[in-house]
């Protein structure tokens, strides 16, 4: 039987950890309607946002490639923005979706999300 001094050690790998500096908040009601393309049409509830990214809710997150680019509108509470969303990961569990990032936000847009951010964490 082998040494623990003689054993091979496995090489760890050290990947960067996400570190979530941004605001962020919970928006029960937003939907994120895609406006342009093969989803053109398709409603989508935001579980979460931030000024960085959404998380949308998808029952089969598979069926949407990693990069597909939506152009969205943004509605909660009567307001709304547009933004471009690009799929970068996908979940299945706790929750089930894809996250992206955003994009393309005119001054007006991102004025409005930040608004949203603001109110959600004022209520924290």
């Amino acid at each position: 039987m082998a040494k623990h001094d003689e054993l091979e050690e496995d090489d760890l790998v050290v990947e960067e950890v996400e570190r979530r500096t941004e605001p962020r908040g919970f928006f029960p009601g937003m939907v994120a309607t895609v406006l342009e393309g093969a989803y053109a049409g398709r409603a989508f509830d935001v579980v979460e946002a931030s000024r960085r990214g959404l998380f949308l809710k998808e029952e089969n997150p598979d069926a949407i490639p990693l990069g597909t680019r939506f152009v969205l509108e943004v509605v909660f509470k009567e307001r709304s923005f547009r933004c471009t969303l690009e799929v970068a990961r996908k979940e299945i569990q706790p929750r089930r979706g894809v996250a992206g990032r955003l994009s393309a936000l005119d001054q007006t847009s991102q004025e409005t999300l930040d608004e949203f951010l603001a109110a959600a964490t004022a209520a924290d």
